[in-house]
């Protein structure tokens, strides 16, 4: 028997030539000469590797080749082979292939492999591997023709780019992955579409890298990346963006409050004497003009928060704490009364007239006239125009035991002379009260005298009768 032991493990069996010998005897040489012929049709066993291909398809194929003589067999069953080849690559690639390379075979037999030798060529051996089925041969008195029916694969060959990807994957596979700039990187490769990066995750955190293998610092597995991670990796990005603009906007609104609050910390001591400095207390710097109370009424809670300010900044200043207490009694009283009792024991006289009215606030609850009365009198002992007003109305309204109208009337001029309006005011209301009554009582003399010399006149009258 004759044996032909293919690459890809085949085995093809020829029957055996002795038994064919013993019929033929005398075409022995004939019949040695198909059996070579045969073994060389087998195909191109080391044509090429399966790893070239894209892909591979067998297809039959049956061809007819003519030949002249018996000598010319052997050019016939290359035409055959050539036919054989070039059909198939038509049937599978679409198009007419009629290059070649060199053809290689192994045979497991001395006699056939000589025999091999004198007809070995290409036959588009870098495409195909052709199985032969059946030869047939017709004969004529003019020669013949010679049939041949195949099973032929074709392999579809790899592009440069495909086997330049495959060889980027087998370098990558011999180095640790290096990280990768996800803004530029190429994610998939443009003619095959493959991912070329690979990522790892954690949380909102993406990393990308250049090749395979695990993360350097936790040791995680690489992910091969696709269409959807690149898409909420995007995602990530543009929703990081929004909130660092968004961060960024906050931080600048706080550091504009922050800015804004130092500026105010810085100008507290202004700011409280602007918003709540008592009109007529003796102690303020007589260039600082003074908050009427119905204008301190009207700044609300600016007052408070700007004295706060000060008399954290500046606790040593007592008219800090007094204007403080000035704006408490605005809109909640009972806040006041710590601040003004610890000023009055430290001598401080416009708190006594403030105290002493918070004592008859009603939101205080404590009604308190003597109290309020005497804590008048104390101010004005120590010179503050307001107490001296306060006690002054009050011995006005009959409110004092044991004053009169001529203390009131002394209290409002002592206040106006330190420049108290509604004291001028009041002097002026209690002069020109006078005025009128000593007008009024020198009406009443001249009329009484007017009177008398009419009621003498009629006495005397009679008298003279």
């Amino acid at each position: 028997m004759l044996r032909l032991q293919t690459q890809i493990s085949e085995t093809i069996i020829v029957p055996d030539l002795n038994k064919a010998a013993e019929k033929l005897r005398d075409r022995a040489p004939l019949t040695l000469a198909c059996a070579g012929a045969l073994l060389m049709m087998i195909g191109p066993v080391r044509a090429y590797d399966g790893g070239d291909c894209v892909r591979q398809e067998t297809v039959p194929v049956t061809v007819e080749e003519a030949y002249g003589t018996w000598s010319e067999m052997d050019a016939a069953r290359k035409r055959a082979l050539d036919r054989t080849n070039q059909v198939a690559i038509g049937q599978v690639i679409g198009f007419e292939v009629k290059s070649s390379r060199e053809n290689r075979a192994e045979i497991v037999n001395s006699d056939a492999e000589q025999r091999f030798k004198q007809f070995e060529q290409t036959n588009l051996a870098g495409f195909v591997r052709v199985k032969v089925l059946e030869e047939t041969r017709k004969e004529a008195d003019a020669g013949g023709s010679l049939s041949l029916k195949s099973e032929v694969t074709v392999c579809v060959p790899k592009s440069q780019a495909v086997k330049k990807e495959e060889q980027e994957r087998a370098d990558r596979r011999l180095r640790p992955p290096k990280p990768v700039d996800p803004t530029s990187a190429a994610w998939f490769d443009p003619v095959t579409g493959q991912p070329r990066v690979w990522y790892w995750r954690e949380g909102l955190t993406y990393e990308f890298f250049d090749n395979s293998g695990f993360h350097p610092r936790t040791g995680d597995k690489l992910l091969i990346v696709d269409r959807k991670v690149v898409t909420e990796w995007r995602q990530s990005v543009e929703r990081a963006k929004r909130e660092a603009v968004e961060r960024a906007q906050r931080d600048a609104a706080q550091r504009e409050v922050e800015a804004q609050r130092q500026a105010r910390i810085a100008r507290a001591g202004d700011l409280c004497d602007q918003a709540a400095a008592g009109l007529y207390d003796p102690d303020r710097p007589k260039a600082l003009p003074g908050v009427p109370w119905d204008v301190l009424k009207g700044a609300g809670t600016d007052a408070i928060e700007a004295c706060e300010i000060a008399v954290r900044q500046y606790p040593e200043e007592r008219r800090y704490r007094y204007q403080l207490a000035r704006a408490y009694q605005t809109s909640d009283p009972k806040r006041a009364l710590p601040l003004l009792q610890v000023l009055m024991r430290q001598n401080y006289r416009a708190a006594y007239d403030n105290f002493g009215w918070a004592l008859l606030d009603t939101r205080v609850g404590r009604n308190d006239l003597a109290g309020a009365i005497a804590s008048f009198r104390q101010g004005a002992t120590l010179g503050d125009p307001d107490a001296m007003v306060s006690l002054a109305t009050m011995i006005s309204k009959g409110r004092v035991e044991g004053s009169g109208p001529d203390d009131a009337y002394r209290l409002f001029k002592r206040a106006a002379s330190m420049g108290h309006r509604e004291a001028a005011d009041a002097v002026e209301r209690l002069m020109e009260g006078q005025r009128q009554a000593e007008q009024q009582r020198l009406q009443n003399e001249q009329a009484a005298r007017a009177f008398m010399g009419i009621v003498g006149g009629a006495l005397g009258g009679i008298g003279r009768r």
